[in-house]
């Protein structure tokens, strides 16, 4: 689920415009992750940042992270136990 301090910076008093976390997956999984992520429209945007690697940034509006998180742990959970949140970056206003 969400870490205690992503969760803090989210309801801090400035506006956030957007989450982009970086997520390793198994390569052979890559496209199938990118599908499911942007076949859900409005919960995020991928983009391959390495496909060798198997890196995704997915960039993600703060009202949608949630539900973006349930579907990552979905997909480790029944598809890519190798999948990994690397990092989580806010962009503020």
């Amino acid at each position: 689920m969400l870490e205690k301090e992503l969760l803090e910076k989210l309801k801090e008093e400035y506006p956030t415009k957007s989450v982009n976390l970086v997520v390793k997956v198994n390569p052979k999984y890559l496209n199938f992750v990118y599908m499911v992520v942007d076949g859900h429209g409005r919960i995020g945007l991928p983009r391959t940042r390495n496909g060798k690697e198997g890196i995704l940034d997915i960039l993600a509006s703060p009202d949608y992270i949630e539900d973006l998180y349930k579907i990552l742990e979905d997909i480790k959970k029944n598809y890519d136990p190798t999948l990994e949140i690397v990092e989580e970056l806010i962009a503020v206003e």
